[in-house]
């Protein structure tokens, strides 16, 4: 067999195995930012003292109109802290 065949099936192999051990990185990385960016949304969604129904809804207005105002309702304020 023709010695530069083989020298590029091993050359083939080496870039196939860097080409897969990049795509499990890739992944990996992915992951952590999703899991990091649904930290950050859950940690606004408590600050702000939102309940579910009221994240629901705030996501159905915005879906609706991206560039409306957030109405006063969903704004924490030491009043709809003592309601």
């Amino acid at each position: 067999m023709n010695p530069r065949i083989e020298k590029l099936r091993e050359e083939l192999d080496q870039a196939i195995h860097r080409r897969d051990a990049l795509n499990e990185k890739i992944d990996r990385l992915q992951k952590k930012i999703t899991e990091l960016e649904n930290t950050d949304i859950i940690g606004i969604v408590r600050e702000k003292g939102l309940s579910v129904e009221q994240l629901m809804e705030m996501m159905e207005i915005l879906k609706k109109n991206p560039a409306a105002p957030v109405p006063k309702r969903f704004n924490k304020t030491e009043e709809n802290d003592e309601e």
